[in-house]
């Protein structure tokens, strides 16, 4: 297992996230869905390549790393949430990840390294 990775990610806030106001809209989430966050997520994988998926992450995405195209940097075990970290180990680079949940919410990963 590679002792760092980076990733960009898309991620978006739900009603169960611990912290449920999007950093870009800095609006509520509460009344977002797993269920209605997963199906739209379902709608921009469609679309969604590694070319155009920081146009994507800033337009939509309810992290702050919104501002930089989804883009999180280097992180090592430990930094993330461990179901990110799995999410992200799993891919390769230039690959992106169906739906993970976090206590954040949900995201897709573009594995960057």
């Amino acid at each position: 297992m590679p002792s760092k990775l980076r990733c960009s990610h898309l991620l978006i806030k739900t009603c169960n996230s611990r912290n449920p106001v999007s950093r870009r809209t800095n609006e509520s989430s509460a009344n977002t869905s797993e269920e209605d966050a997963l199906k739209e997520l379902e709608v921009i994988r469609q679309s969604l390549t590694a070319e155009n998926f920081a146009e994507f992450a800033s337009k939509r995405s309810d992290c702050g790393s919104f501002k930089n195209g989804g883009d999180l940097g280097e992180f090592g075990p430990g930094e993330m949430m461990q179901e990110f970290w799995d999410g992200t180990a799993a891919l390769q680079v230039g690959q992106i990840s169906g739906p993970v949940k976090t206590d954040s919410g949900i995201h897709l990963i573009l594995r960057t390294m």
